[in-house]
């Protein structure tokens, strides 16, 4: 507990002063209030590589490493483990709702944690739903930087999130296995490639060649993460390695053939 509570902590905290990648030994500022300001700003943030590398910044190193593994696991088996990803999400929502319900009544660690078990707690029984609204919101995500990847006009972009959380809504009532494939390959491929930019970050000797390449290369982010989405879905749709390798197996047999009167 005394854990969570230093994390919680850091939410308020000021972001680093000077440019570049935050020090290995400064946790800096709690990485949900970061990607919360980012996406709060912008949805389609992967599209844009000035307002990215700011937000990459300023997460430290073990966040990235918590990222990569668990934007990992969303990624290839975020199915098979969505009820505790739905769970997680949950009280990372509640640390949100928490922090900024605390900025108000003055202590927001205490209500931060609160809310977040709170949220996690009412998350458990309710799981479709709070899966349907989650998957709801990885499809705003998702519409909002294929509208900006498209071309159209970036300012436009919450119109590209509402057809986006419109789609997975009416999948919700159709299908609940599609929902938790978009909401773990989309959230998990995004915490798994900033986690891996901020890494790179981290390296001096990719540090100003990355920043240079996502910006005169702007798809490059929203590409690498559309690819990561994809293969997710294909292996999670298929059952895993052991749904794949049935499924290479049934291509391969040959359709037995008919023996001919004689």
């Amino acid at each position: 507990m005394r854990a969570i509570t230093t994390l919680l902590a850091q939410a308020s905290s000021s972001p680093p002063s000077s440019g570049g990648a935050m020090p290995l030994n400064d946790t800096g500022r709690n990485a949900v209030a970061v990607l919360n300001e980012s996406l709060s700003q912008r949805m389609d943030v992967l599209n844009h590589p000035d307002s990215l590398a700011q937000m990459i910044t300023q997460i430290n190193l073990v966040w990235a490493a918590i990222f990569i593994i668990l934007g990992g696991i969303c990624v290839l088996n975020g199915y098979r483990w969505h009820k505790t990803v739905v769970v997680i999400l949950a009280g990372l929502s509640g640390i949100w709702a928490g922090m900024t319900l605390g900025r108000t009544i003055g202590d927001e660690v205490i209500v931060a944690t609160c809310m977040a078990v709170l949220f996690a707690v009412v998350a458990w029984p309710f799981l479709r739903y709070a899966a349907a609204i989650f998957g709801g919101l990885a499809g705003a995500f998702a519409g909002a930087n294929v509208w900006t990847a498209l071309g159209y006009d970036a300012t436009n972009h919450h119109l590209g999130a509402l057809i986006g959380l419109i789609i997975v809504g009416m999948l919700a009532f159709m299908t609940y296995r599609a929902v938790v494939i978009v909401m773990t390959t989309v959230g998990g491929a995004s915490l798994l490639i900033i986690g891996i930019l901020t890494v790179l970050l981290h390296v001096e000797t990719f540090n100003s060649a990355l920043v240079g390449r996502m910006n005169d290369k702007p798809l490059m982010v929203p590409l690498i993460v559309g690819v990561a989405v994809i293969v997710g879905a294909v292996f999670q749709g298929s059952g895993g390695l052991k749904g794949l390798k049935e499924l290479s197996d049934r291509a391969e047999k040959k359709t037995p053939k008919v023996k001919q009167a004689a």
